[in-house]
């Protein structure tokens, strides 16, 4: 027994076991081997280490288009490398079960019954979805609805059980937001395109990781701002603080050189909620208005601004206002046609690509810019009541918690938290990245602060020093 319950004898044995099986069938290509291999190896480590799979994540949680593409599989690294860890997590909670008697229940699933009513919506638009469409609609419900669920909400919400797991994990995604704003930094010394000067997304080697669109970078940022000014904020020491505090500048610099207009309302709505939070301090915000440094600011954004005119008065962006009011009609069409249940989940990329007016007028589908005319038009009213229920209960259980928290060593925790999901959320609204790991990480991270208690039992002092 003893044997069997050490790992590295179940690593001998597998792969020996895909050794054989490689020999014997002649038929099984050597890639299939060694993928093979490497998935199992990477099980086997993460049960052993399941924190390091959320710090990869949290490196790669935006990077959609950095996919693997082989035997017809076109899937993004880090939804491959969240199955995995899922998997490795699931084989050692049930193995702790049977082992160790660590119990099962679904206090490990934040929002569960809340989280099942919009799924179970999904589930009944597609009584409306035609039969051609209907495999594909019911796969989308697995893909991406359910998955993002389990992956990204689930997954973190368990295994980051302490602060010191939370802020390795925020340190991870201050090394990305620093990579995403180099990314934008070099957009503009060397624009990859003529035209209005803007940070946008780059490639790497010919891949675009993070895609093409400026608004793209714009919603990383609004969510790893207030996050790492957790950092910020909990940091003791002096030099390290300022690092932190620089980054932090340097993503809200390149967000506003997106010029992206949901970036800058977004940013916008996070800092008059950090101002509600912090109304102790309007003193010093008052006397911070008064210093040269406010004036200096002022001088900076101006040509910021200009661009944003600019832009937003161009050709390109009275054609995307245009195109969008278009896909608004499109899903308002939907809407009226199935009201209460929807046209069916993840129908309408579908509908808008057999619209042979809007194809030739312009180009390739696009998905509806915005979750509630997403809702409206693939799951009806019910959706967007269920999905407004799943959000506003989060909101609310991470306010609860802020408030519970006020003058304890947890308050720029849950504050930061806090803002950073009304910010993904709030994005949406102008969005297309609904069901991914770009709304949902930064809300999954969130929500273990919900298990950190300023009583300290489940806190001990951190390793900033800080007795919790």
């Amino acid at each position: 027994m003893t044997l069997l319950k050490n790992i590295y004898f179940w690593l001998i044995l597998l792969a020996a076991g895909l050794i054989t099986l490689s020999f014997t069938l002649n038929s099984v290509p050597a890639l299939y081997f060694f993928v093979g291999l490497a998935v199992i190896v990477l099980v086997l480590f993460f049960i052993r280490y399941l924190e390091v799979g959320i710090y990869l994540i949290a490196l790669l949680y935006p990077f959609n288009y950095f996919n693997f593409t082989n035997w017809g599989i076109n899937v993004p690294y880090v939804d491959l490398l969240a199955m995995i860890l899922f998997l490795a997590w699931g084989l050692k909670t049930l193995y702790l079960y049977f082992e160790k008697g660590q119990k099962i229940s679904l206090k490990m699933l934040p929002a569960w019954p809340l989280a099942l009513l919009f799924i179970a919506s999904a589930f009944i638009s597609l009584i409306n979805v035609d039969r051609e469409q209907f495999l594909a609609s019911l796969k989308y419900v697995f893909r991406p609805i359910i998955f993002f669920y389990l992956m990204y909400v689930v997954l973190p919400y368990n295994i980051i059980d302490n602060l010191a797991k939370f802020y390795k994990t925020l340190k991870a995604m201050f090394i990305l937001g620093i990579g995403v704003a180099l990314m934008g930094v070099w957009s503009l010394i060397f624009p990859p395109i003529e035209g209005v000067r803007q940070a946008v997304p780059i490639a790497i080697l010919g891949i675009y990781p993070l895609g093409t669109n400026h608004n793209l970078l714009a919603e990383v940022f609004v969510a790893l701002i207030p996050l790492i000014l957790i950092l910020f904020w909990q940091e003791k020491d002096v030099f390290i603080k300022n690092i932190y505090l620089l980054g932090a500048l340097l993503m809200v610099g390149i967000n506003l050189l997106t010029l992206s207009r949901a970036g800058w309302l977004t940013l916008g709505l996070e800092i008059l909620i950090f101002l509600a939070f912090s109304l102790e301090y309007w003193a010093k915000i008052k006397g911070a208005v008064q210093s040269y440094a406010f004036y200096i600011l002022l001088v900076v954004l101006i040509p910021i601004v200009y661009l944003m005119y600019n832009l937003s008065t161009s050709f390109i962006a009275l054609s995307s206002n245009l195109n969008r009011l278009k896909l608004m009609e499109i899903a308002w069409d939907l809407f009226k046609q199935h009201p209460f249940i929807g046209s069916g989940a993840g129908v309408f990329y579908n509908v808008v690509s057999n619209i042979k007016w809007y194809t030739i007028e312009y180009g390739s589908a696009l998905e509806s810019h915005g979750i509630i005319f997403k809702l409206l038009a693939e799951m009806g009213s019910f959706g967007i009541i269920t999905f407004s229920l799943l959000v506003g209960y989060i909101i609310y259980k991470l306010y609860k918690h802020y408030k519970a928290s006020v003058n304890t060593s947890l308050e720029f925790i849950t504050s930061g938290c806090l803002i950073a999901v009304i910010g993904a959320i709030f994005f949406q609204i102008f969005g297309t990245n609904y069901y991914i790991a770009n709304l949902w990480f930064p809300i999954g991270m969130a929500l273990t602060t919900l298990k950190f208690k300023a009583d300290g039992k489940l806190l001990p002092k951190n390793k900033y020093g800080e007795k919790i």
